[in-house]
């Protein structure tokens, strides 16, 4: 989640939020670090993993934990890494399956650009 901390640290004192959604191990069981992890059982085995995430990485984005239904993720989106980019209105402004920190990055300067015009056209 490098990518996204840079991102948080670069607009933390832009009109930007940041927010990380936590929903279940992609790989539990499976290679590696997951090789440790299992599905979740209870949400409070959702929520110790997903202190573990925070903790482990040092996490200073917040982290909202899904619920063990998956309702985010089933209303979003099911990929791992995916990004939303709502804008001011709450309108969804970009949507990627994947984060890529240059893209996202571009597009939040580009928004913000948008946004400095509009309230310099309007004073």
């Amino acid at each position: 989640m490098p990518g996204i901390e840079e991102l948080n640290q670069k607009y933390k004192d832009r009109d930007v939020a940041f927010f990380v959604v936590y929903s279940k191990e992609p790989h539990a069981g499976e290679r590696r670090y997951f090789k440790k992890y299992t599905q979740h059982s209870t949400y409070e085995h959702k929520l110790g993993y997903a202190k573990e995430l925070v903790e482990t990485f040092g996490m200073k984005v917040p982290v909202l934990v899904d619920d063990l239904e998956e309702s985010v993720v089933m209303a979003y989106g099911r990929m791992p890494n995916m990004i939303y980019i709502i804008d001011k209105e709450g309108k969804i402004a970009y949507k990627a399956d994947w984060t890529e920190k240059p893209r996202i990055e571009s597009l939040l300067d580009e928004l913000l650009s948008e946004q400095g015009a509009e309230v310099a056209a309007g004073a």
